[in-house]
């Protein structure tokens, strides 16, 4: 058969296969708040697929592919969502609460522990799964440990404890 009745792609059925988000091993904890917000996300991807699927774009193929992945990793971390209450007035570093920290140079450091999906470091928000919160998970106020912050290690006491806070902070870890 001759070449010239092949049909060539024109691009608009051309898309490349996006690798598949890779989920952690690790508990899926998340807070009632950062539960909500992850809802929240599932919808607004659901409303732009709809919205992908009704309206005409040139890249809407390679759009939709990525919408849909997204919504099958934001709908797989809901499917594995163990919401986890934050104490109000905890007695010791956990999931769900604030810490402050002094450092020896009297720098003050201040963190939530959270869940994967809700980790933001602009707002102090870090993995409880992360290696400073492993190290400073049990300890209470008063308590004074060696964190080990990448080339430098830091004696830094536990100041403070308490539930989910909203804010600036001094020095993010």
């Amino acid at each position: 058969m001759s070449r010239a009745f092949v049909k060539e792609s024109d691009g608009d059925d051309v898309v490349n296969a996006l690798p598949e988000r890779i989920h952690s091993d690790l508990p899926n904890y998340i807070s009632r708040e950062g539960l909500e917000r992850l809802q929240a996300k599932i919808r607004r991807l659901e409303t732009e697929l709809t919205a992908l699927n009704t309206s005409p774009s040139i890249d809407k193929p390679s759009q939709i592919e990525r919408t849909k992945q997204d919504l099958r990793y934001h709908r797989e971390r809901l499917r594995r969502a163990i919401p986890t209450d934050t104490p109000e007035t905890p007695d010791s570093v956990q999931f769900g609460v604030t810490v402050i920290l002094l450092g020896e140079d009297n720098d003050t450091y201040q963190f939530t522990l959270v869940g994967e999906d809700e980790t933001d470091l602009e707002t102090g928000r870090i993995s409880w799964a992360s290696p400073i919160a492993r190290l400073l998970m049990g300890h209470k106020t008063g308590d004074e440990v060696r964190w080990n912050r990448g080339d430098e290690a830091l004696n830094v006491e536990i100041t403070g404890l308490h539930g989910i806070v909203q804010g600036n902070l001094t020095k993010r870890p």
